[in-house]
């Protein structure tokens, strides 16, 4: 079936600037679009079954007229002819076309792929933005709730699809297959938090982030990157977030690796999680929390910076090959010259966490990290750079849960497996 359409491509006689041609050539081209795919509905209109009436059942109908209905796309407005029949039992009028838009478009106008752009640019910015910038792509308007509707709607269903996968990763059916996939020599977890404005909570709520990769890489000169790297991110707590990374672990088959490493911050629901899910894992505090938490102390006891160096020197030397006994005997040097309750809060504080404090000069020099950047990196491209950074941002929780789970599939490479099957799975609302 051929389609012939014919937009003339009309120019003015005098010359005129590339950015101008530009424009002209993309509305010429917006229009040629837009008119193809009313004519390509039309032509395929005899191939579509003519349906029974919705609302009796009944198969016997005659020809009423002609239904429009506009459909917004990538490329502006496009009104779809729909044949109009009346009912020959019950009297009502409908139109069969009606079967194949509704899974579609539901009680809307925007197109599947249109929602899935508009989807991809709401994560990606605020909504303002996003509604300017698909106004400017499609040589049309699209008002900014129409983005937070269309990026609610989807994230809300991307998230509960995630929610799912986690349940199965965590407890599979007795009848799963083997996995019979390759063993990786290392897998190492970052976990961290970032906390998020709230409109029901005035604290704000945490997004809990975590990082799975297998060890980083040499990229360029200076720079590192993580190999195989994969998010796992909730604002719904620990109890969510432990099957989520479960998940992202499972499908990097890492509970089978040599070599497992958990690193985080001093928080404590990071050690309790890992313990849970990886207990066997080599667990490393970040050396720069470390660091300032040592700094802290010192500062608050020797504010004399003189005085303070040479005691700063001998416990990083401790600190620095995972001597904690040693650590804490220099801390007690320090409190019979300078009595303060931070020194015995720091001492507390290695001594918690003295198994999560290993010889990060061997780790250095064996080229292991000894730091969590990995997850710092990921708390900014999965929650920092979407749900934070503008004065007055804030959001409710199911709001988060559906941009993360947004802006997981963006990053973790899943976006074409996971939003397609929402654009239709769902009700859709009206624009």
């Amino acid at each position: 079936m051929e389609v012939m359409i014919v937009v003339p491509l009309v120019v003015p006689d005098q010359p005129l600037a590339v950015s101008e041609l530009e424009g002209r050539v993309q509305d010429w081209g917006q229009q040629l679009m837009r008119q193809g795919l009313a004519a390509a509905w039309a032509a395929q209109a005899p191939l579509r079954p003519v349906a029974s009436c919705p609302a009796c059942g009944a198969g016997e109908s005659r020809p009423a007229g002609r239904k429009a209905r506009q459909v917004e796309t990538v490329f502006g407005p496009v009104a779809l002819s729909r044949q109009r029949r009346r009912c020959a039992e019950c009297g009502r009028h409908y139109q069969p076309d009606d079967a194949m838009l509704g899974p579609e478009l539901g009680a809307g106008q925007l197109s599947p792929h249109l929602r899935e752009l508009t989807a991809l640019c709401g994560a990606s910015w605020p909504y303002r933005q996003a509604a300017e910038l698909l106004g400017r792509l499609r040589g049309r308007p699209l008002s900014a709730e129409t983005v937070r509707a269309v990026v609610g709607t989807i994230g809300s269903a991307v998230a509960a699809t995630q929610a799912q996968e986690a349940a199965a990763a965590v407890a599979p059916p007795s009848t799963a297959p083997a996995p019979g996939r390759v063993v990786p020599a290392r897998i190492e977890v970052e976990l961290d938090g970032a906390w998020v404005h709230s409109h029901g909570n005035p604290h704000g709520l945490e997004v809990k982030v975590g990082v799975v990769h297998a060890g980083s890489a040499v990229v360029g000169r200076t720079r590192r990157q993580l190999r195989q790297r994969d998010y796992a991110a909730t604002a719904q707590g620990v109890a969510v977030f432990g099957p989520l990374l479960t998940a992202v672990i499972e499908a990097h088959n890492g509970f089978a690796a040599a070599i497992q490493v958990l690193l985080g911050d001093g928080a404590g629901w990071i050690w309790r999680l890992g313990e849970s899910l990886l207990p066997d894992a080599t667990r490393v505090l970040d050396r720069w929390h470390l660091s300032a938490a040592r700094r802290r102390a010192l500062r608050a006891a020797l504010p004399d910076k003189t005085l303070r160096a040479p005691w700063s020197a001998r416990l990083e030397e401790r600190l620095e090959v995972g001597d904690v006994p040693g650590a804490v005997a220099v801390l007690e040097e320090i409190a019979t010259l300078a009595p303060h309750p931070g020194l015995a809060e720091f001492a507390g504080y290695v001594t918690t966490l003295a198994p999560c404090i290993p010889d990060y000069a061997a780790r250095r020099a064996a080229g292991e990290r000894i730091g969590s950047g990995g997850v710092e990196k990921g708390v900014d491209v999965v929650v920092n750079r979407r749900l934070k950074g503008r004065r007055g941002m804030r959001w409710w929780r199911d709001r988060i849960e559906g941009m993360v789970a947004l802006r997981l599939a963006l990053l973790n490479d899943t976006w074409d497996q996971s939003i397609p099957p929402t654009l239709t799975a769902q009700p859709l609302p009206a624009f």
